[in-house]
């Protein structure tokens, strides 16, 4: 038992590297350790890694915090539809079966992934990187803006966010219904559709995944879904491994970065059919 905990606590600090640096709370990597290691109940699975993504989401903010690369009025706005989203999704799960919007919501990552992937950026300088679609879903954002980040990087853009707040309870849906953060369709929401660079998104995503989290969190913590030892266990580890992956993720190109991300959407999506699937 003591070498099996070992084993989570170190899987536990990989995820946490993994979710500082794409901006994803780590749930869809933590709900299937929990089942297939540990032998947690499902709805369990998903109540608990919500309340981990806290740590996670709270350890990986503090670091993109002190690198200022968070755009504050688009995080603390975000969270207006982000926590209905989250405390919906958390209550659904008592009603219905979540495998065919498993199903088509892991689909909806693959193609996201593939968009990223495949999208060019209009603008040469990284800093101020922008998509097609941002600029074709939402006409007329706000004033340009400018971010200089602890080593004096300077990202300019302009945000757009009347669509972004549409999407994003997508987002907090999918975070309690789920278990997972939020992050793999908030970081497409905040680059793709807000107009965010890259690394911005990245930071600010989990600065919004910090609220609807925790609302998420506390609906199942009342529905009694939740092993509190497991918290302490995971916890642990991701909030060591928030601190190396938001680090290692200043480091990337922008480029990389969204690469790196698309490939974990990836990973989710087809996870997500197979689980559709049976």
């Amino acid at each position: 038992m003591v070498t099996a905990q070992f084993l989570v606590f170190i899987v536990a600090i990989f995820i946490g590297i993994i979710a500082a640096m794409v901006g994803i709370g780590g749930g869809a990597l933590m709900v299937p350790v929990m089942i297939l290691l540990l032998g947690v109940e499902p709805h369990q699975a998903v109540g608990t890694s919500l309340h981990v993504i806290i740590l996670t989401a709270t350890s990986s903010t503090i670091a993109y915090y002190i690198q200022r690369r968070i755009d504050f009025k688009v995080g603390v706005l975000m969270p207006l539809v982000t926590i209905p989203g989250s405390v919906l999704g958390a209550y659904t799960t008592k009603f219905i079966s979540p495998k065919g919007i498993v199903g088509v919501f892991g689909a909806f990552l693959i193609l996201i992934a593939l968009k990223m992937l495949t999208s060019r950026e209009r603008r040469k300088s990284e800093n101020e990187e922008g998509s097609a679609l941002s600029e074709d879903l939402n006409k007329g954002g706000e004033s340009t803006r400018t971010l200089i980040d602890r080593d004096g990087k300077v990202f300019t853009y302009r945000p757009k966010l009347k669509v972004g707040l549409l999407l994003g309870f997508s987002a907090g849906f999918a975070s309690g219904f789920l278990g997972i953060g939020g992050g793999a369709l908030m970081v497409p929401i905040l680059n793709l559709v807000v107009g965010l660079p890259i690394h911005l998104a990245v930071a600010t995503s989990m600065f919004i995944m910090v609220f609807s989290a925790s609302f998420g969190a506390t609906t199942h913590f009342l529905m009694g879904n939740l092993v509190p030892e497991y918290v302490v266990l995971l916890g642990a580890g991701v909030i060591l491994g928030a601190q190396i992956g938001a680090r290692t993720a200043k480091r990337l190109k922008a480029s990389k970065l969204r690469k790196a991300f698309a490939v974990v959407l990836i990973f989710t999506g087809l996870r997500m059919l197979l689980k559709a699937l049976g």
